[in-house]
């Protein structure tokens, strides 16, 4: 489905590329900048396809990276392409960071890999970041006066939402514009403003939650926050509309009944199942029954629960209960008030596509045309 998205998602990108030339500030909100910036980051999931429609704006490919996993493979790496062009007095630089790829949930979900949980960032998301600066550190040093434009949407929101502010540190603010799209949270305790970093988040997209605020995390540079709460009936037809009119689209628009209220609800009783950063570790819920499971019990760790829901695991294709989910609701144990939230929902299996579906790039875009503009 991804590559169908973006493979569609180049019609979007046609009218757009005279935008390819930074704004003024980096400090400033530029809605076109960001709408490009998104469509960028949806390539990402097929690179030819990225590398034809940026061609035709005068980007050269750099190269393609980590796009292709050996089974088994757990290394805390991202999915990137980097471009550039000259442009007067320096060089443009793009890197587009692609968001969760095959068997990268869990990496999604292992915060802090060394097992550190005193560390002020997310650990996983760092690592990716540093191996994209390392593998292209001559390169970098090589470039001329060069100013970035970082992009990526959910895994690849988080990877250069900490690039940006890497490379901030190195080259300034005026030269690095960042636009991140879904974007998990990255860093904890104190740090610069970086006020040329613009999240965008929809409030009724569980993923910009986490890693939980309640654990302390953040995200580095600005959020601006869809209206999606605050929107009035015209507002709210005129995103359904856009919507409409792209070509990204992925399953029907809709806004949540209560707005951000269900996602906030779920997000507290994943918290119930891990209170504390370390915690989604340190226990194995039993299925048969509340608290922890015997070591010859059926059970799993809130971490392999939050990435069955996440990656799609409790639901087969056609919407129907996966044979986990099964397993989950045969007795009532620590999941149930969780899985009682997904199943109450008015109109579940709708409410449950809607989640879905308010990850989704599409919905983004829609939204930025009629709310941040």
């Amino acid at each position: 489905m991804k590559r169908i998205v973006a493979l569609l998602a180049v019609l979007l990108l046609l009218p757009s590329l005279a935008l390819a030339e930074f704004s003024e500030s980096s400090g400033v909100y530029d809605p076109a900048l960001a709408q490009w910036a998104l469509q960028i980051a949806e390539l990402c999931s097929t690179p030819s396809m990225q590398e034809g429609v940026l061609k035709l704006d005068g980007f050269t490919k750099v190269g393609e990276y980590n796009f292709y996993r050996k089974p088994g493979d757990t290394r805390h790496v991202a999915a990137y392409t980097v471009y550039d062009k000259p442009i007067d007095g320096g060089t443009a630089v793009i890197i587009a960071v692609r968001g969760t790829g095959d068997g990268e949930w869990p990496l999604n979900l292992d915060l802090m890999p060394s097992g550190d949980y005193s560390l002020d960032y997310a650990e996983n998301f760092f690592l990716a970041a540093d191996d994209i600066l390392a593998t292209h550190a001559d390169y970098i040093d090589a470039l001329e006066s060069p100013v970035f434009l970082l992009t990526g949407h959910s895994r690849g929101a988080a990877v250069a939402n900490i690039l940006g502010a890497k490379l901030t540190d190195r080259f300034g603010a005026e030269n690095v514009f960042a636009y991140t799209f879904a974007t998990p949270r990255t860093v904890r305790g104190d740090y610069p403003a970086y006020d040329n970093i613009f999240n965008i988040i929809n409030p009724t997209d569980i993923v910009t939650y986490l890693p939980f605020p309640q654990w302390g995390f953040e995200r580095y540079g600005v959020d601006l926050v869809l209206p999606i709460d605050e929107a009035d009936d015209a507002l709210i037809a005129e995103a359904k509309a856009a919507y409409a009119a792209r070509t990204d689209q992925y399953g029907p628009f809709s806004v949540p009944e209560g707005g951000s209220a269900g996602t906030l609800e779920i997000v507290e009783k994943m918290l119930a199942l891990a209170p504390s950063l370390g915690s989604d570790l340190a226990v194995r819920h039993a299925f048969a029954h509340p608290g922890a499971a015997a070591e010859d019990e059926d059970g799993m760790t809130a971490l392999e629960f939050m990435a069955a829901m996440v990656d799609g695991g409790l639901f087969d294709r056609s919407g129907e209960p996966s044979e986990m989910l099964i397993r989950l609701t045969q007795a009532e144990n620590d999941f149930t008030p969780l899985l009682g939230s997904l199943e109450s929902m008015p109109q579940a299996t709708e409410a449950r596509a809607s989640l879905l579906s308010a990850h989704m790039p599409g919905i983004y875009g829609a939204w930025m045309t009629v709310a941040l503009k």
